[in-house]
């Protein structure tokens, strides 16, 4: 097993499990299942999905890329990962406010009554915002994990 770094909440530190240098090919695969299940639920107009799983495609893309490199984090939030690809990946920058932005659907898209609570109203525009967000990390990152 490789020695994998770990990263929370800014910390680094050495933690078990330790990933296999090849996991980051299971975390692109589901991140490309998300992408896939992101584009079906905005054909059938499921928004809260669509939104979901474009959080959930990024969040998988962006650990990919990471897990590659030997750093894991522990988040689910983008603005967290994306700070840290784009220590790699310089035009990752350019979207780190959009993926913050994309972090909220983790939570209202999932819990009861939180949508509600922070004021998210899902509808077709929304969910095409959270697709295009997700479509301009993939054409960024996904051949830079394949490399």
């Amino acid at each position: 097993m490789r020695n994998t770094l770990y990263v929370e909440e800014s910390l680094i530190h050495e933690s078990m499990p330790r990933l296999l240098g090849d996991d980051w090919r299971d975390w692109l695969s589901y991140a490309e299942d998300d992408r896939r299940e992101a584009h079906i639920a905005f054909e059938r107009g499921s928004w809260r999905e669509a939104c979901f799983h474009a959080q959930q495609a990024c969040e998988k893309l962006l650990k990919a890329y990471l897990i590659k490199r030997g750093i894991f984090i522990s988040t689910y939030d983008l603005g967290i990962l994306s700070d840290e690809v784009a220590r790699y990946v310089k035009e990752v920058k350019e979207l780190i406010s959009e993926l913050k932005q994309l972090t909220k659907h983790y939570f209202t898209a999932r819990y009861p009554n939180t949508a509600r609570r922070l004021g998210v109203r899902y509808d077709e525009n929304v969910a095409s915002r959270c697709i295009q967000i997700m479509e301009k990390l993939w054409n960024m990152l996904r051949s830079r994990v394949l490399c």
